[in-house]
């Protein structure tokens, strides 16, 4: 399915090449001790061709002086980025994806910064777009901090036509019991543990502004990469832990901006855009896959 064209950018299916180049993105403001944490996590990554790229958006603790007493040997490559001011989950995303040194990336990772990683996150992310050569997007099975295990996020499928922003089934606050292991396709995947064709960007655009300070800039980009003729996969075998659940137990006015953000979404996108995605009926592909 394709309903917009870029004339400027072809869409291309992913070609297999040994030892892909990712970035990975993180940007963070004022979580100086879940960042560390993460790092932590993404430090025990067993692939080896990546490069670190950590984005300060304007954090007033102590993140910066964290960042900078980082350990030369943490990561073979690592870039800092500090900013002034917080400028924005959307601008902070597209900072990163317009670092000159992308043109070097095949494949680009946004990561939060209050998640856990298991090592082989990248290893399978590339593993799971060789499997889907028309992926643009990969994502993972995300969980709560909670124990028993309690499924966050798998991935999102819109399910009605009429107010599509509020009928989208993601399966969060279920118990983990491997009911959700297999991979799969989604109208998105949530966007704290994600990873990109580089080309994406150029075919499909960057985050939209208008969804700042944060929340559903991921969603819109990635039901728009679809349009263009991508597909979002969920890899349940991947499993996320996402610690400080971002856009939960939020403020009034953060809330608020939430729900402003979720209805922001409509009017982007055409009706027959939206039949068309839920005509896709991806509900009928959440069963054990061949491939892992």
């Amino acid at each position: 399915m394709s309903f917009r064209r870029n004339p400027n950018a072809q869409r291309t299916t992913y070609k297999p090449v040994a030892n892909p180049r990712v970035h990975v993105f993180i940007y963070t403001y004022n979580k100086m001790q879940f960042l560390h944490e993460t790092l932590q996590s993404l430090q025990a990554t067993t692939y080896k061709n990546y490069k670190v790229f950590i984005l300060n958006n304007g954090s007033t603790d102590k993140t910066e002086a964290l960042l900078y007493s980082l350990p030369r040997n943490k990561f073979a490559e690592m870039k800092i980025i500090n900013l002034p001011v917080n400028v924005g989950a959307p601008a902070a995303r597209n900072w990163l994806i317009h670092d000159p040194e992308n043109r070097y990336a095949d494949f680009v990772a946004y990561l939060d910064d209050d998640i856990v990683l298991p090592p082989g996150w990248i290893k399978d992310m590339v593993k799971t777009f060789e499997a889907f050569p028309e992926a643009g997007v990969v994502g993972a099975k995300i969980l709560f901090m909670n124990t028993p295990k309690t499924i966050q996020h798998t991935g999102g499928i819109i399910t009605a036509k009429q107010d599509w922003v509020h009928s989208i089934n993601a399966h969060s606050f279920e118990p983990d019991q491997g009911q959700h292991d297999y991979i799969a396709p989604r109208h998105y995947v949530m966007g704290c543990a994600h990873m990109y064709r580089k080309e994406v960007f150029d075919v499909a655009g960057d985050y939209d502004l208008r969804f700042s300070p944060t929340q559903f800039d991921e969603v819109e980009q990635q039901i728009r990469m679809r349009l263009y003729g991508y597909q979002a996969i969920y890899n349940g075998f991947i499993e996320v832990v996402h610690k400080l659940q971002t856009g939960m137990n939020q403020t009034k006015a953060a809330l608020i901006s939430r729900e402003a953000n979720r209805l922001k979404m409509e009017p982007l996108f055409a009706e027959e855009e939206i039949s068309a995605l839920v005509d896709e009926n991806l509900e009928q592909y959440e069963r054990p896959q061949a491939v892992r």
